[in-house]
Order: C-alpha cells, then structure tokens, then sequence
C-alpha cells in the first residue's frame, strides 16, 4: 500500500468564486477541507466546509463522490450544499461542522486527562451506524440499489454539528456494487488502521466491513488505544495484526461491552455483525439496560464542556 505525503492545495487567492477562505480545517491523501464565508441571496452570511480535491487525484474520484452526496439525504451524513468550479478548479461546499471530528475531540480528551464516558460512546457508535445503514441500502433515483460500502471509516471522518448531531462524511473512496464507483477491485484504499481483514486481501467489501471499522474506533473510545496498532511503520506488521484481530481486553471493562466489541471485530466476516443494524441493536440494547440512553441534548452539552463550544 502506497502512502502519499499530503501536498497543499493551492489556491489563486483567499476569494475562491463566492467564497471566502478563511482556514485550513483538515486534509488527508485526496483532499484539503477550508472553512470558507459566503453571502446568501437574502444578504446573510454563511459559512461551508469547502473541499478541494488534490491535483493527482483523478477527476472521476472526485465527480464519484460529489454525485454520491448529491444523492444522498440523512440526517446521520453530511450534507452537500453546492459543486461548483472556480479559477478552473472543481470544489465541493459542505454543511460545516462546528463540533470538528471526533479524532480532534479524542485529542482534546486526552490532553484534558479525561476517559470517553461509555455511554457517549455507546450513543456515537449508534448515530454513525445509524447513518451507516442508510448508506448501505442506497439506491439510485430510478429505485436501483447502490451497493455502497463506505470502506474509510475512522475518526477524522465523523463529525459533531454544534446542537450535538453525529455525522458520517469523506465518501470519496465508497465503493458501490451496483454502479461503477469507488476504487478498482483488490485496491484498499481506506485508512490503513481502520482497514477490515478482507480490505487487506483486496477481497470485495460488504456492510461487514464497515462495521469491522466502527468496532475499531469503539474499542478506542472504549479503553483509549488502538486495538491493532504496532510500533512500526511496517503496512505488513499492522495488515496481519488487523488479520489476526487478537483482542486483550482489560477485566475491568463491562462485560456486555466486551462481548459487543468481540462480535464487532471478530476477523471472520460470518461470526461478525453482518449489518450496520445489528450493531446499532446490540449497542441500544446495552444503553438502555445499563442506564446510560444518551441524547442529543447529553452531547450538546459535553461538546461545549470539552470543546469550549457556546450556545
């Protein structure tokens, strides 16, 4: 697997068509996100996420994923806004996420010195599956299903509004069975950690291997570390650790999470949570037997707490 060095995205000036820049949000090995001001036709101002992506990137990555969130309307997903093309480069404008994405939250967290309470993370877990399942079933507008697997999920792509909504975004390596979208066939295009066992063999994708990917970042919000991660920078080493899913779980975590988790990573995709909605159910069940039934008005208000967010 080839990691390429982010290289910024550049722009002819700060103006970019209707939008202001203002600042880089974020960037990975296809994109840079900008946090850009505009004026609506009434003579608000607004603000977007604006996406770029990178020159190498092939146009059709970028068309594939701006048709997928044109198509795509839950309130568990990101939404588009606008595709447009300025100074002769394509953009995508977002909805723009005041809560940042949950690997800034995780941060903020741990400089803090603070656990990720359970039950919050029980309530992440089911809103980004909530999302998942959606995009699962998908189909085209004549009725057709899509067969969409979303193969990168991790934590620099879920993302908090301000009123304490989850959201899944970055749909740009989705892969769909039912059209021609996403990656070529054996390629693993997804975030290297948070790659399920048959994304290592470049074995064809299913809901499955999404919820592989979620059980990750459950198990990190869990007990604060990366279930697979090796000390080394060796893709072999961490593709056969992810191949192997060897779980060590502490004792002093809840069993009924423990069992969640085992399901949820186990490397055989048959004795796994087949479904988005399977996970989700399991994750419920626990939260409301144990007590901890989070809501979205819970999540507000631990945002502003570790984020310092007003309002």
């Amino acid at each position: 697997m080839h990691v390429a060095v982010p290289r910024p995205v550049e722009v002819p000036s700060r103006r970019f068509g209707q939008y202001l820049l203002r600042s880089r949000l974020g960037s990975g090995g296809m994109a840079e996100v900008f946090l850009a001001d505009a004026v609506d036709v009434r003579g608000q101002p607004f603000s977007v996420a604006l996406k770029f992506m990178r020159k190498d990137v092939p146009a059709e990555a970028f068309a594939d994923e701006a048709d997928l969130m044109g198509l795509l309307e839950h309130p568990n997903l990101v939404q588009r806004l606008e595709v447009g093309e300025a100074f002769g480069r394509p953009f995508i404008a977002m909805e723009l996420l005041v809560g940042g994405d949950l690997g800034g939250l995780m941060r903020a967290l741990q400089q803090q010195r603070r656990p990720f309470p359970p039950g919050l993370a029980a309530h992440v877990g089911i809103e980004v599956l909530r999302g998942l399942a959606y995009f699962h079933q998908a189909r085209t507008r004549s009725g057709r299903p899509l067969g969409l697997v979303h193969g990168d999920i991790n934590p620099a792509n879920i993302f908090f509004s301000g009123e304490g909504d989850v959201k899944v975004g970055d749909f740009g390596v989705a892969k769909a069975q039912g059209a021609d979208i996403g990656p070529a066939d054996g390629v693993a295009a997804g975030k290297l950690h948070y790659l399920s066992p048959e994304q290592t063999r470049g074995e064809p994708l299913t809901p499955a291997s999404d919820v592989f990917a979620v059980g990750i970042v459950l198990h990190e919000l869990l007990l604060g570390r990366h279930p697979f991660r090796r000390d080394t920078t060796d893709v072999k080493v961490v593709m056969n650790a992810i191949r192997a899913a060897r779980l060590h779980l502490p004792d002093t975590l809840d069993r009924g999470l423990a069992a969640i988790l085992r399901k949820a990573l186990d490397p055989d995709v048959v004795s796994r949570y087949h479904t988005a909605g399977e996970l989700a159910g399991a994750l419920l069940t626990w939260s409301l037997d144990s007590g901890q039934d989070i809501t979205r008005m819970d999540v507000r208000r631990w945002l502003a707490d570790v984020l310092g967010l007003i309002g």
